[in-house]
């Protein structure tokens, strides 16, 4: 599938949905804390958190529509300074927010 298919499938697929993300950012060693506070601001981002592992700070962000997740994306997060990669992953169905159980059992 080419990337216009892709983003059409998307948008299709998250069309009059609030889209949900969990977004993993690998930064620089010395970046992490002033990549997290370029982050934080922004007003989609609802957690963030700095970890270990895989990733230096995971986030949740959730945004209108899928176009303005894209956005974020490629024209804000990507561009913070010290930021080496991202993976987003996409929220299907949420399950448990907030403590609330939104699926029964």
């Amino acid at each position: 599938m080419e990337t216009s298919e892709v983003e059409h499938a998307f948008g299709k697929y998250y069309q009059n949905k609030i889209v949900t993300a969990v977004i993993g950012v690998e930064t620089d060693v010395n970046k992490v804390e002033a990549v997290a506070k370029g982050i934080i601001g922004h007003n989609s981002v609802e957690d963030a958190f700095i970890v270990t592992g895989e990733y230096d700070i995971i986030l949740k962000v959730r945004f209108p529509e899928f176009w303005a997740l894209q956005e974020f994306l490629v024209d804000e997060l990507s561009k913070i300074p010290g930021v080496r990669s991202i993976k987003t992953m996409m929220v299907l169905t949420t399950v448990k927010d907030k403590g609330k159980t939104l699926m029964e059992s």
